[in-house]
């Protein structure tokens, strides 16, 4: 697990606890690149060594290295990493109720909304999704939400339904998979990790995924046509996710360090990183790579909005098929707090990231324990 080096002389009086300096590893598997990295993680990991005088001090594995995305609870359970990027869209056995957050992508279209609204479920609406997590070894505190999924795809095509019939779509949980299969596609379940090299090779021809995995993924370099069709927004990714034995070594003072850096992560990963990356990768995409964007017709919005009609019986349907209890108690919260959060957005952040992440320390962050 993590590594301890005595350096009890480095901490100053200032830090009561941990009493000695501490290497926490964190794994994801998305690219170093990424603005979940360098624009979220990265700061806050070390503005956490900073006011810890040293004693507490992050490691990221990037890319995989330590752990894949299909990996990385079994990782994180067993202290293979400290802390990590766990998505629970690939883990609906284990977390089967976390899991109906980013299953209901099709009802948040802001991100901002969705940020707070996911939070706001997860700490205070329900206690199965906690229970998931702490069932497997595990503490939840939070992450990125990221911008309106798309089509990305290898071919020259237009908006039309018509066009991505039979297309091969890489989906990374249910949502996505309903939505490729209501659009007459073929949903291919793999992990963000496998995505570059499965277009590369012709295995996939479309990427249900936000315009900005074409900079974070280096996908404009293997995309042509982007449909500019929202698709919804996913909710309930664990960016930060603590093995429970490394969260209790933190101690008090240390949780709360973290903790305090979390509203910072959520709003720089969301608004500044992927809201950001959305309008940055779109510029490079068509200056760099000639990528086309094109708007979806009215037989794809069509198609769409027949499967997002369907949608809330088939999660509850499913949700129920794997034991969740209270599934529509979880929906209708989620739903709500959605509602509260579009107001919130709209009348108080306005796109500002250091908005949000006040707002997010003052609605949340400073009411949760663990």
């Amino acid at each position: 697990m993590h590594n301890k080096v005595i350096l009890a002389a480095a901490l100053g009086a200032a830090l009561a606890a941990p009493a000695a300096a501490e290497t926490y590893n964190y794994a994801t598997f998305v690219p170093p690149a990424s603005s979940n990295n360098t624009l979220a993680l990265e700061p806050a990991f070390a503005k956490i060594a900073e006011e810890s005088g040293g004693a507490i001090d992050f490691k990221l594995f990037a890319g995989g290295q330590l752990l894949g995305g299909r990996e990385m609870l079994a990782g994180l359970r067993d202290g293979i990493a400290d802390a990590g990027f766990v998505a629970p869209n690939y883990f609906i056995s284990e977390l089967p109720s976390a899991a109906m957050l980013p299953d209901m992508m099709p009802f948040g279209g802001d991100p901002v909304a969705v940020a707070g609204a996911m939070l706001e479920t997860m700490f205070f609406d329900c206690p199965a999704c906690m229970e998931d997590y702490t069932k497997n070894n595990l503490v939840y505190l939070g992450g990125q939400v990221p911008t309106p999924y798309r089509l990305l795809c290898s071919g020259e095509i237009d908006g039309s339904a018509d066009a991505v019939k039979g297309l091969r779509m890489r989906g990374g949980g249910t949502a996505m998979s309903r939505t490729s299969e209501a659009l007459g596609g073929i949903a291919v379940s793999m992990t963000a990790g496998d995505m570059y090299e499965a277009m590369e090779r012709g295995q996939l021809d479309c990427i249900v995924g936000p315009t900005a995995w074409l900079k974070q993924y280096s996908l404009a370099e293997v995309v042509k046509t982007v449909v500019e069709e929202p698709l919804g927004v996913v909710a309930g990714l664990g960016l930060v996710t603590f093995n429970r034995q490394s969260w209790d070594d933190l101690g008090a003072e240390g949780q709360q360090m973290v903790l305090r850096q979390m509203p910072f992560i959520v709003a720089q990963s969301t608004v500044t990183g992927y809201m950001g990356d959305d309008d940055r990768a779109r510029e490079m995409a068509i200056n760099d790579h000639g990528v086309s964007f094109v708007t979806g017709d009215e037989s794809m919005k069509s198609a769409l909005a027949m499967a997002n009609d369907k949608a809330r019986d088939i999660i509850l349907s499913e949700a129920a098929e794997r034991g969740v209890e209270n599934a529509e108690a979880i929906m209708d919260a989620y739903v709500a707090n959605l509602e509260k959060w579009r107001k919130i957005s709209d009348e108080q952040v306005k796109g500002e990231a250091a908005v949000l992440e006040q707002v997010l320390w003052d609605e949340i962050y400073s009411k949760v324990s663990f």
